[in-house]
């Protein structure tokens, strides 16, 4: 059988808007041809050459035909619409995509900004806060627009039937509503952009100065070691200092070692015992009794940081810390001057800057003393755990220490 041409035409047509566009080509073809055969039949049934309107013959109405003409253009201009919305909505996921993963690969440093925003003296940190609360605003924002946007395109879509005579329907989303929440959304992409740029921006700044602050500190943690201070625990016979040992560690008036926190170094390989400073996040609100620095890798700190508030809200005081990052060196130290009671070498969570110990004050601390009971029961919340092994029962019963194992 041999196939018409508009047929042909209508065979070779691959999208919606083509589709719809063809049917109304189609359409008017068809109603161009009827009105030829009216005409036709008119003349060839009247001798006198007179028109004469048989029974049976539509007259096509103007109205109708204008109506049909103007949703036409309505289904035109609705489908271009769409299609530049689905592009605005692909340019939009792609950018909270990017913001999304740029604030999860910086999640640990993010907590530790956020705790160290309330000292005033770390300003670098309430920039970066501050930028992390707009970068949060704007991908709301970004979201809202989204999902109006998305309702919009797929209400225009179900409201077209593909008949191209057919009006849309009143509650049907319109070419220039659509293109209204485009434009929302667009403008919501851009305000996600340029927070995370400032954002991004703030946290270089965060880190540049909290590696010159890591970097005084260690000089003057070298100063100290230098210069030993005697312990604010009174001995029972005053004496002068005894000279530095273990390396240049502090003393006590009697020469015992006073073992502190020690600090990471810049260009650490990330294994136990060389965290790098980078890893790793000073404990903003406390130190030990010689008023060394504190330092935990950054998530871990976050946590200790938010299960301290809980602490000082039961007790009216933060939690007393005595030790929490031990580098390789300190550690080799430890277990020359402890043998079996020290971890191997290496092998230590201080190590890894996920242990604490806080000050080993039994009757304070002590197994079942009212902080040590709260700790161990709210500690998991926080992911801050006494390990089974260093329980009042376990193999190495030490009251002093937690981990974090979230």
């Amino acid at each position: 059988m041999r196939t018409s041409p508009w047929r042909a035409a209508v065979a070779r047509i691959r999208s919606p808007v083509e589709m719809r566009t063809a049917a109304s080509v189609v359409a008017a073809v068809l109603i161009a041809t009827l009105g030829v055969a009216v005409a036709f039949h008119n003349g060839a049934s009247s001798p006198t050459g007179a028109r004469v309107e048989p029974e049976g013959v539509v007259v096509l109405d103007a109205a109708r035909s204008h109506r049909a003409e103007r949703a036409r253009w309505d289904r035109v201009a609705l489908a271009h619409a769409v299609r530049q919305s689905r592009e605005t909505l692909l340019a939009a996921a792609t950018t909270a995509a990017s913001a999304t993963a740029a604030v999860e690969v910086a999640a640990g440093e993010t907590a530790a900004v956020q705790a160290a925003s309330a000292d005033a003296a770390a300003a670098s940190a309430g920039e970066a806060a501050a930028a992390w609360d707009a970068l949060a605003g704007a991908m709301t924002g970004l979201d809202t627009a989204m999902s109006h946007l998305g309702a919009r395109v797929t209400a225009a879509v179900a409201a077209d039937g593909g008949d191209p005579a057919a009006d849309v329907p009143e509650d049907a989303a319109s070419a220039p509503e659509v293109l209204r929440a485009g434009a929302e959304t667009e403008s919501a992409r851009l305000a996600v952009e340029a927070a995370h740029h400032g954002w991004a921006a703030s946290m270089d700044a965060w880190r540049a100065a909290e590696e010159t602050r890591a970097a005084e500190e260690a000089r003057a943690a070298e100063e100290s070691r230098a210069a030993p201070r005697p312990s604010s625990s009174p001995a029972p016979e005053p004496g002068p200092t005894a000279p530095s040992a273990g390396g240049g560690r502090p003393t006590d008036a009697q020469g015992n070692i006073l073992w502190v926190t020690s600090v990471p170094t810049a260009d650490g390989d990330g294994s136990n015992g060389q965290m790098p400073m980078s890893a790793m996040c000073r404990i903003p609100w406390g130190a030990d009794q010689l008023g060394y620095a504190q330092y935990l890798r950054c998530d871990a700190g976050a946590a200790l940081t938010r299960l301290n508030d809980a602490f000082r809200a039961a007790f009216g005081e933060g939690i007393a810390m005595d030790l929490t990052y031990r580098s390789y060196e300190d550690q080799v130290a430890m277990k020359e001057a402890f043998g079996a009671l020290a971890a191997r070498p290496g092998t230590s969570s201080h190590g890894l800057g996920t242990a604490l110990d806080v000050q080993e004050w039994p009757d304070v601390y002590g197994f079942g003393t009212a902080r040590y009971e709260w700790l161990v029961a709210n500690g998991p919340s926080y992911g801050w755990t006494a390990p089974a092994r260093v329980r009042q029962d376990g193999a190495y019963p030490e009251y002093w220490h937690f981990e974090y194992l979230p």
